[in-house]
């Protein structure tokens, strides 16, 4: 999948939490998959719901007169106009039906320049502007950049083989990193090649840190959009509104094939290698549910919990697990997702009263504190106001 955004408006959370929620006393394997397929579709579906964004926004007042860029400009004068305070030139366009702006060629030309047409400035023209032409010149270029083996991976026109070889590229270009091993399973479980991939699990084992390079492509999509004629304010909201994670959509079929190679290790009487296997799924999930505070999009998070209890589900639930059960685990994930989910549903009414300034420090506090952070924020700052 390679459409996944990271929206930073509180409403897209309600979409993946749908998909999450499930009874934690249904825990049958037909349940578990039904969540598991309704998961991937609204992934799929998250990309289409930037196209809609107009309408959760619609309570948002500014003012709609754009200066840049030229072409949401023009759409933007023949669109009914909003009353009240200003608003940033972006936040006015996506409130009246526009998409994310993509950047043209003239657009990009100066901030290729400045960066001298180097792997991070390649990357991030062919993001935000979908000219695959950049993305060839990265991979001719920048054979050992690891941010570069990362996007081809995901080429939608990528044969077999070639993906096999820019996922050895990105292991080989971030040793350190987890999420190439990963991968890299994945790959093999689906070609068949079940050994290969419990090789890739024990090399992922062994290391602590994963790394999908998200702060780094926010900020390096901020500087283009800068570049391009952007406000600081327009670019800081492109910038957060605009990076895909197409590798979340990746993580839940992992775990359920790590499940699978547990199962079989179980019945073959290696027990030892069953528990392995199903505790690199968990610390992938961790991973993903990073503590509050760490620059992490809640999508992630509530993915990361997904992973965790499919591991979970996997097991006897009376079987001790850390300073409880299984089950209790369990009820601790669950509960944290559905106070996710709560932190939204009250946040949800008061977005129609966010100004554009409010936007702005919303996506401030997301990326320096997390998306926890700004909700809570935004219940904090708008519960307190009275009623009309």
């Amino acid at each position: 999948m390679s459409g996944t955004k990271t929206l930073s408006t509180v409403t897209v959370l309600l979409i993946i939490g749908a998909a999450l929620i499930i009874s934690s006393q249904h825990r049958s394997q037909t349940a578990l998959r039904d969540e598991n397929a309704s998961l991937r579709q609204n992934l799929a579906q998250l990309a289409l719901e930037k196209n809609s964004l107009s309408n959760r926004l619609a309570g948002i007042r500014g003012d709609p007169d754009l200066t840049a860029p030229a072409s949401p400009a023009q759409k933007i004068a023949d669109s009914k106009q909003a009353e009240g305070a200003s608003g940033t030139n972006l936040i006015a366009w996506m409130m009246h039906g526009g998409e994310m702006p993509t950047l043209t060629p003239d657009q990009l030309k100066a901030y290729l320049e400045q960066n001298h047409r180097n792997a991070a400035s390649l990357l991030t023209a062919y993001r935000a502007s979908h000219d695959s032409s950049l993305l060839d010149e990265a991979m001719e270029k920048y054979t050992n950049n690891a941010e570069v083996a990362f996007e081809a991976i995901f080429k939608k026109d990528a044969s077999p083989a070639e993906k096999r070889q820019w996922l050895e590229a990105f292991k080989k270009a971030a040793p350190e990193n987890t999420l190439p091993a990963f991968l890299s399973a994945l790959d093999y479980f689906k070609a068949g090649q079940t050994d290969q991939a419990a090789q890739e699990l024990t090399a992922a084992s062994s290391r602590q840190r994963f790394n999908d390079y998200t702060a780094e492509r926010i900020q390096n999509f901020e500087e283009a959009y800068r570049a391009a004629g952007y406000s600081s304010g327009d670019a800081k909201i492109a910038a957060n509104w605009g990076v895909a994670l197409p590798e979340l959509s990746q993580m839940k079929p992992l775990a359920q094939e790590i499940v699978a190679l547990a199962s079989s290790y179980r019945q073959a009487g290696d027990e030892d290698s069953a528990q392995a296997a199903l505790q690199t799924a968990m610390n992938l999930g961790k991973q993903l549910d990073a503590p509050p505070g760490n620059f992490v999009p809640l999508i992630t998070q509530l993915v990361g919990i997904a992973v965790q209890r499919i591991v979970l589900a996997s097991m006897d639930p009376s079987s001790p697990y850390g300073d409880g059960t299984v089950q209790q685990q369990i009820d601790q994930l669950t509960q944290r997702r559905n106070s996710i989910q709560d932190m939204v549903k009250q946040s949800n009414p008061f977005r129609e009263q966010m100004t554009s300034e409010d936007w702005l420090t919303y996506n401030e506090r997301t990326r320096n504190f997390g998306e926890e952070n700004a909700i809570s924020w935004l219940l904090n700052k708008y519960s307190a106001k009275p009623s009309n």
